[in-house]
């Protein structure tokens, strides 16, 4: 039977990185009209992705997710054939099940079977407009995790329109700038389990009175960071939504009491981005607790700009085994 590839990761041009280092995916192999099997190998040593301080036994899942969001701008390009120069626009993103076990820290990297599944061709007068994905993550033939991924694209022009009429509505300056506005005290890295302070994306956690339970904290965006903004841009990326997500649950849940520490891994996400976070205006972010037993939290976000939504969804993070009592 033939096999994916995994010997050389795909031109970056084609998942739109600029350092290979940020490039995860190895290659693809048609199965079917509908199903396709995406390499990927996971790093032993990442800069943002293994910089924990309480889970560096387990690799972090959030890493999946960033080559789900990768395979779908590939395939754009390659099955698609949109052209260079087409702006990939996330919809929602979904990781379900993340089995600890099968994603344990091995002596070498780790490679991945993404098996992808077209759910849904979405068309528009000049072809096929987006897309909708689902993924089981293999290691060794074990489901590892499911994911899911909704992306739509559109031409330049088309582009720059949209993130005009949005830049009016807000009375910013049309043309937007690739610089944050302002630079925000950031949470101590103990409190959102990373090691690097570079990493840490949100502010100091702010409990709201008589809320027992949810938490709030300011967006810090650092356009200068390697990984979340690996090439310039005009707006805040969805993995710097979801990392903010992620690390503001963390800190509600421990607050909360729900979690025994900060050390806990991303086991769910089921996030949908409803408009653009732009650079020049703050961004507040909402954590509420919906459930939690002491070795699990769930948790419903927000991320909010100038009164309106701009992405939600629910997190389940979970203490990993050796903090069990």
């Amino acid at each position: 039977m033939d096999t994916v590839e995994f010997s050389r990761t795909v031109p970056r041009e084609l998942v739109h990185r600029v350092s290979l280092t940020e490039v995860f995916v190895t290659g693809v192999l048609a199965r079917d009209e509908d199903t396709l099997d995406v390499g990927m190998q996971i790093p032993r040593s990442h800069a943002f992705y293994r910089d924990t301080a309480g889970c560096g036994h387990v690799y972090d899942p959030m890493v999946l997710v960033e080559a789900a969001r990768q395979t779908l701008i590939m395939l754009g390009h390659q099955l698609f054939e949109m052209p260079f120069g087409t702006k990939f626009i996330l919809r929602d993103i979904a990781l379900r099940d993340a089995d600890m076990a099968a994603l344990t820290v091995r002596g070498m990297p780790t490679e991945v079977v993404l098996r992808c599944r077209i759910l849904r061709r979405f068309h528009g007068r000049k072809g096929v407009s987006g897309a909708r994905l689902s993924y089981t993550a293999l290691i060794d033939d074990h489901a590892a995790a499911t994911l899911e991924c909704n992306m739509s694209w559109v031409t330049p022009t088309r582009w720059q329109a949209m993130r005009e009429e949005r830049r009016a509505a807000l009375g910013l300056p049309l043309h937007a700038p690739f610089e944050a506005h302002d630079a925000e005290r950031r949470i101590p890295t103990a409190q959102v389990d990373r090691k690097d302070p570079a990493n840490v994306v949100i502010s100091p956690l702010h409990r709201p009175p008589g809320e027992d339970g949810s938490g709030t904290a300011r967006l810090v965006v650092d356009t200068g960071h390697p990984v979340l903004f690996d090439h310039p841009l005009d707006h805040v990326p969805g993995m710097l939504t979801l990392e903010a997500f992620r690390q503001l649950s963390i800190a509600t849940a421990v607050e909360a009491g729900t979690l025994p520490s900060a050390s806990a891994v991303l086991t769910g996400l089921s996030v949908r981005f409803s408009g653009f976070g732009e650079l020049d205006l703050p961004i507040v972010c909402e954590s509420v607790r919906t459930a939690g037993d002491g070795t699990d939290a769930v948790l419903r976000c927000a991320m909010k700009q100038d009164g309106r939504t701009i992405a939600d969804g629910e997190l389940r993070l979970t203490a990993p085994p050796r903090t069990r009592s």
